[in-house]
């Protein structure tokens, strides 16, 4: 049987299979409730992968063949600013042709034989797609790298004209983190400053804002080799940053737990990456006096 494999570009799949890899050795109880129900093709024989990367996300749990992603929920996910992350995420996804179905923590638990029942059903009702020729993990990973989301409307306009007559160079990207707390929830993308387009976003996990600035320069860079835009500039706010990655080592003070352990596994390979590649992109500091603020910028100040 001939499964399509959407994954990320290579430049974001091994930090997302990082995660992916901890996620699986370290499941919540919902999780592991939900696994010992959908492994072995013990739902109506339907094969089930888990923690399995489509684009640039992880999903809890996916039935290729049948295109469906079971998520669960746990309490963070009632927050006002994760369920728009998550309708955003659902959506993507749907475009990209699976069906999303949710449940919570409580609802694994306390209640599986109704869950059971709801995925049997959402099964049922999937009319299957027509066959596709399969792609290999490598070349499927470099569809999504660039997503044109939406954004702002002066980002994809009067703002790139704004920029041009401050003599910012308009083939770049401009990249930035953001962390809620030292060390806390941490994210990264990176915006083209041509387009307003995101081209990549990586989070949120256990970081700091520092170590997002520094993977986020170095996610840019890989990106750039890999599709040889070695004229790119990357611009960055942070010259700490910009600094760790001219001596092609990140010099955080984060402290190496269990629970940090595949970013730690992440910022050990972008530094063999910066080691072992001659890059030639240019990496200018992101002047916020003068510029305002980095087009990158989540926008929590």
């Amino acid at each position: 049987m001939a499964y399509i494999y959407e994954t990320a570009d290579d430049a974001e799949y091994d930090l997302l299979r990082a995660y992916a890899d901890y996620n699986m050795s370290h499941p919540t109880e919902a999780e592991s409730i939900m696994w010992d129900l959908l492994k072995a093709k013990s739902i109506d024989g339907h094969k089930f992968r888990r923690q399995h990367i489509i684009k640039d996300y992880i999903v809890d749990f996916v039935c290729l063949h049948k295109k469906l992603v079971i998520e669960i929920d746990g309490e963070y996910h009632l927050d006002g600013k994760q369920i728009v992350k998550d309708k955003s995420r659902t959506e993507d996804l749907q475009k990209t042709g699976y069906t999303v179905i949710r449940f919570s923590n409580n609802e694994v638990i306390g209640n599986t034989q109704q869950v059971i029942k709801d995925i049997k059903k959402a099964l049922m009702e999937i009319i299957p797609a027509k066959k596709s020729l399969p792609l290999s993990p490598s070349k499927g990973r470099g569809d999504s790298a660039t997503q044109k989301l939406p954004l702002p409307l002066e980002r994809a306009g009067g703002e790139a004209g704004r920029l041009s007559s401050l003599g910012i160079n308009l083939n770049a990207w401009a990249v930035d983190a953001a962390c809620s707390g030292n060390p806390g929830p941490m994210e990264y993308q990176a915006i083209d400053l041509q387009t307003g387009a995101q081209v990549f976003h990586f989070g949120p996990v256990k970081g700091t804002n520092n170590i997002g600035e520094f993977l986020a320069i170095v996610h840019a860079l890989a990106l750039c080799w890999q599709k040889g835009l070695h004229d790119k500039t990357i611009y960055s706010d942070s010259y700490n940053a910009i600094l760790w990655v001219s001596k092609r080592q990140c010099k955080t003070k984060l402290e190496r737990t269990p629970e940090t352990e595949p970013l730690y596994q992440i910022i050990q390979r972008a530094e063999n990456w910066l080691r072992t590649h001659n890059f030639r992109n240019p990496i200018i500091k992101w002047e916020t006096s003068k510029w305002g603020e980095v087009p990158a910028d989540f926008g929590r100040k």
